[in-house]
């Protein structure tokens, strides 16, 4: 179902969320999510990605409260303090961190393939969770019950011009599992979740557009509000048994062979019943 079907309802009632990256794309859907779980949200920006009135007509339509929406370069330390501090002044302090910024160049050769793209990757793919994490405990005096960063699939498959943001990805799930056990005594559940591709300007920047409709004709992109509803699920306690693990959220796409595109052959875009 699309995000808006469906009831809303109050499982995170209450509590305190921030989406890093939060007004558009698949930041904007999980902190519709979150909101319409009951949660109050705050989404960060860096570029002034958003248009206010947009965002806010959008939560409208769920009839939920627009997100408070802060300046926040995720790999500027100095502003990721001033993000939560502002956050702590509204509302004491976080319960839920959902580390979804990730930027990177597309490569393709080898020969752009540099230590300094590579490092950008790093600063905002990978190293803004950690940083979330510390500055939290600091400023909040204690750290998020729930923290979930979005990771992808590239790590494991590859992905064209995906190069240092699939390193910068697997750095963030490696980090992930050592945070999680290192939280653990704290009370804190760290998981990562892997959506599929997305139809985002992001994918489109660096698959171009014709792979994208490509991929859309053979229904094989990651509906966003089913990414969004999986964070919502790993805050909810009610998966608390879970922490250090990722997540795939793909409806499927990744168990398909190339064999089986290849032929041209997929069982996702025919019913049982066809034979």
């Amino acid at each position: 179902m699309s995000s808006g079907e469906g009831a809303r309802f109050t499982l995170l009632g209450g509590k305190t969320a921030l989406v890093t990256g939060g007004t558009m794309g698949l930041g904007r859907a999980i902190a519709l999510e979150l909101a319409r779980a009951g949660a109050w949200v705050a989404v960060s920006q860096r570029w002034g990605s958003a248009d206010r009135g947009e965002l806010d007509a959008c939560f409208a339509a769920e009839g939920v409260a627009p997100p408070m929406v802060v300046d926040a370069d995720a790999s500027a330390p100095e502003e990721t303090r001033a993000l939560v501090r502002r956050i702590a002044e509204a509302r004491g302090a976080l319960d839920f961190v959902i580390s979804n910024v990730a930027f990177g160049r597309a490569t393709q050769s080898l020969g752009e393939l540099k230590w300094s793209t590579f490092e950008i990757a790093l600063r905002y793919s990978t190293w803004p969770l950690v940083d979330l994490v510390q500055t939290i405990r600091e400023i909040c005096g204690r750290f998020p019950t729930h923290v979930v960063a979005v990771s992808s699939l590239g790590p494991e498959s590859w992905y064209p011009g995906y190069d240092t943001l699939a390193a910068a990805k697997g750095a963030l799930d490696a980090i992930c599992r050592y945070l999680a056990l290192r939280l653990r005594a704290d009370g804190v559940r760290v998981n990562v979740i892997k959506p599929g591709v997305l139809d985002t300007a992001g994918s489109r920047r660096i698959f171009g557009r014709e792979t994208i409709g490509k991929m859309r004709d053979r229904r094989m992109l990651t509906d966003p509000s089913a990414a969004a509803r999986a964070c919502v699920a790993l805050c909810s306690g009610l998966l608390d048994g879970m922490t250090g693990q990722c997540l795939v959220v793909d409806d499927g796409a990744s168990l398909m062979s190339d064999l089986a595109l290849m032929a041209g052959d997929d069982p996702a875009t025919r019913r049982s019943s066809d034979g």
